[in-house]
């Protein structure tokens, strides 16, 4: 009797078992088909919105929060590359439910287990056929090849900043850098080095005089490793490019922004700035609290910050946070209380009205162009242009210096390439205005964001040895710069690929 009993035990475990194992594989093979069609479709939707972008922002993104999201964002991918996918493998569901009921019923459990066995093969196909394209589309291969083929970029070329001595002039000058989300040089006309017919930006071409930049007015290159916003500030200000962290824990990766970078703002830090970024969205978005507040205990004025101190209203929301319009605004508001302390001040802004898709076209903007992303980057030029009017009205602009660049080319692939084509160099704006120094050479240089950091110090007036700085070079001087030096294709490879120097020195070091 005992036996009996103990055998019923093992039939009913074992029957348990067998459901959890077929209920398992229902899910499985509903999985593989939702994320292989999902990848499918991304195949379409990213190159069609975002262009050629590198494997490496895809990885940060995932790999930090993603929260304060302009609006807009996250449902295009819904639209675009979730939803259809999930309603097939729910039909899927629905039908294995179906399937099998029918089976057992029937009691063909032999011809259930293959045919079980047939869809589980075909919906895993259809998961790597997905995967597979969707690989090599934002070269997920190639950034594995990189990573298995170290270069030596930083043990040959940067100079850390860190080992340098930094003189700064007796009167320490002010600095205002505004990055400007997604704006190019190619906005402008043709007679002023852009690709259209008629300036978006006119406001921001004449302040990119000759004197004001390097490249006649020109822009700079964008490196896609440095092509997003993120990267854009982490190169623009501590001279080495943005990788994601490897074999570190999630409290390293929170809370350890690439301890071993020495930044503008540790600098800056050092000699008694007062440092602020002024941001219209959440700071958290990509790190970059984490960033600035870790490399110059920067004060992090983001949208939260702004509801906090009751700039804006509690439910207030707009866009990625609130409008540039706004920003503008609060931005005067902390020039002229960041004036009055007796400590110089390193003010630090990032425009967001410009970004994909389509921009974010306030009520005052002029509707000029047919498409509202026209006339968002239209608008944007004349509010710049009339900020900048403002800030050299006031009396600390005498020993301010003024930095203006696009963070990177507009991911707004679809708008770039009905204005643009595909033959067009697109480069990213940038001027620097009201700089004491002077530069050494005339011709046009090849310029990245990282040769911004060494720049902006002899903007300052700061003097250090050499014309190198991270991985960038000071372009009042004579020495070229690593896009000039090496290629900017080669510069990109190298940056590509794995660095033991960057990931021992400036990943998990700490200064």
């Amino acid at each position: 009797m005992k036996n009996i009993l103990t055998n019923q035990k093992m039939q009913s475990v074992w029957k348990v078992i067998k459901w959890i194992f077929l209920i398992l594989t229902n899910l499985l093979i509903c999985l593989f088909v939702f994320a292989g069609l999902g990848f499918k479709e991304a195949c379409v939707w990213v190159p069609e919105k975002f262009g050629n972008i590198p494997f490496e922002q895809i990885l940060f993104t995932i790999n930090t929060s993603v929260n304060g999201a302009g609006e807009g964002v996250m449902s295009e991918v819904w639209e675009a590359c979730l939803k259809q996918p999930l309603l097939c493998a729910m039909s899927l569901l629905v039908f294995l439910f179906c399937f099998n009921t029918l089976f057992i019923y029937f009691k063909k459990n032999l011809l259930r287990r293959i045919s079980l066995f047939l869809i589980f093969i075909l919906s895993f196909a259809v998961f790597w056929d997905g995967f597979n394209d969707f690989s090599k589309q934002i070269g997920f291969y190639e950034y594995l090849n990189a990573y298995m083929h170290p270069s030596t970029l930083y043990e040959d070329y940067y100079v850390d900043p860190a080992s340098l001595e930094y003189m700064f002039p007796e009167k320490k000058r002010n600095l205002i850098y505004i990055y400007l989300e997604s704006m190019e040089t190619s906005y402008a006309d043709q007679e002023h080095g852009g690709a259209l017919e008629e300036s978006l930006i006119p406001e921001l071409t004449k302040l990119a005089t000759n004197k004001n930049t390097f490249t006649s007015g020109k822009g700079y290159t964008v490196l896609p490793s440095n092509g997003w916003t993120a990267a854009s500030l982490v190169a623009s200000t501590s001279g080495a490019n943005l990788k994601t962290p490897i074999a570190q824990d999630d409290t390293d990766v929170e809370y350890q922004f690439m301890p071993g970078a020495y930044t503008l703002g540790q600098i800056l830090e050092k000699e008694g700035y007062n440092q602020a970024l002024l941001i219209g969205s959440d700071g958290s978005f990509g790190q970059r609290d984490l960033y600035f507040s870790q490399h110059g205990n920067y004060q992090i004025e983001d949208y939260y910050y702004a509801k906090e101190i009751e700039w804006i209203p509690e439910n207030y929301r707009v866009w990625w946070g609130y409008e540039d319009k706004k920003l503008f605004d609060f931005a005067k508001e902390e020039l002229l209380r960041l004036s009055k302390e007796s400590e110089p001040f390193n003010f630090t802004m990032l425009t967001a009205d410009t970004h994909f898709f389509d921009g974010a076209l306030c009520p005052d903007c002029e509707h000029t162009y047919p498409d509202q992303y026209s006339n968002v980057i239209r608008c944007s030029s004349k509010r710049i242009g009339k900020f900048i009017q403002w800030v050299k009205k006031q009396d600390f602009y005498e020993n301010t210096t003024i930095v203006i660049a696009g963070d990177h080319l507009t991911m707004d692939d679809e708008w770039a390439l009905e204005h643009f084509g595909t033959d067009y160099q697109r480069k990213a704006y940038y001027t620097i205005i009201n700089s004491p120094a002077e530069k050494q050479k005339d011709e046009d240089r090849e310029l990245t964001a990282f040769d911004f950091y060494p720049t902006i110090l002899t903007s300052l007036g700061v003097q250090y040895n050499g014309d190198r700085v991270g991985l960038g070079t000071n372009l009042y001087g004579t020495t070229p710069t690593l896009a000039e030096q090496l290629g900017s294709d080669e510069l990109e490879n190298q940056l590509k690929q794995f660095s033991i120097y960057y990931q021992e020195k400036i990943l998990k070091s700490s200064k």
